[in-house]
């Protein structure tokens, strides 16, 4: 089993770099299985796979937005404006999410699942502007950013991810940032937005019955081994993003959301 959770937390690592989603696509799926694995249910067992993911997935973006800064891929003002917004909401919507008791293990599969549809229909639809980290004519108004961190903010809450499923597509068409800029910029939001996530859920879970080694609702000592590799891999991810056609950067982000949508889908409905 640790062994497995090595390479998944590589894996996620490695995706999390090279399109800028934080990884959380894969530690949120796979921790939700370990768990329910170890026989832990709801209430407990939704709310602590999202708040352990949460904390992979800052380990992941963090050690991402140092290569991105580096590349010059980052847009600084989107990445806080948004992150910043996307923070509040993770704290407001993560507080219903652990008092609501049918929010439950299927309604987080399905959420992430339909999201994940969405979000590769769009990827594939989308056509390709010049590849380049010129940010030139992005429309970085209050009003697009604010929109797009509110969306980041509640999915990272509901489904346990940093919020790049929203915030890569959204920087792309919407703010008009080019796609490697718009990776690079997710990646930096979203190390704000899932340092807030943690902070949260492990207040909101403070005193739970929760797992040993768990403080409130994130399992440190269970998400170590994901999000160990994961920050080693995560700066690989982003060297070849930046070394591959941008092309396949985004076709490689609908085709691993589209395994991750399927997996979920089929155990929500199924």
């Amino acid at each position: 089993m640790v062994f497995l959770l090595l390479v998944a937390g590589a894996v996620g690592g490695f995706v999390a770099g090279l399109v800028g989603v934080g990884g959380g696509i894969i530690f949120g799926p796979v921790l939700f299985f370990v768990f329910q694995a170890a026989g832990i249910e709801d209430p407990i067992l939704t709310p602590l796979t999202l708040g352990s993911s949460l904390l992979c997935t800052f380990a992941a973006s963090a050690s991402g937005t140092v290569a991105q800064a580096r590349a010059g891929a980052i847009d600084r003002r989107t990445a806080l404006v948004v992150g910043a917004v996307a923070a509040v909401a993770v704290v407001l919507v993560g507080r219903f999410v652990t008092t609501e008791p049918w929010y439950d293990k299927q309604a987080f599969q399905l959420i992430l699942g339909v999201l994940l549809v969405v979000v590769v229909v769009r990827m594939l639809l989308k056509k390709d502007r010049a590849d380049t980290l010129s940010t030139a004519g992005a429309r970085t108004g209050p009003l697009p950013l604010a929109a797009t961190g509110l969306g980041a903010g509640v999915i990272a809450a509901l489904a346990g991810v940093g919020g790049g499923v929203v915030m890569v597509p959204a920087f792309s068409g919407l703010v008009r940032l080019p796609m490697r800029v718009a990776a690079g910029t997710s990646t930096a939001a979203i190390t704000v937005i899932t340092a807030v996530g943690v902070a949260t859920y492990t207040v909101l879970g403070w005193g739970a019955a929760v797992p040993e080694g768990a403080l409130g609702y994130v399992d440190w000592r269970g998400a170590a081994a994901l999000a160990l590799p994961a920050v080693v891999t995560a700066r690989l991810g982003v060297s070849t993003a930046h070394r591959i056609d941008v092309r396949a950067v985004r076709l490689s982000f609908a085709a691993f959301a589209a395994v991750v949508a399927a997996r979920l889908l089929w155990n929500a409905l199924v």
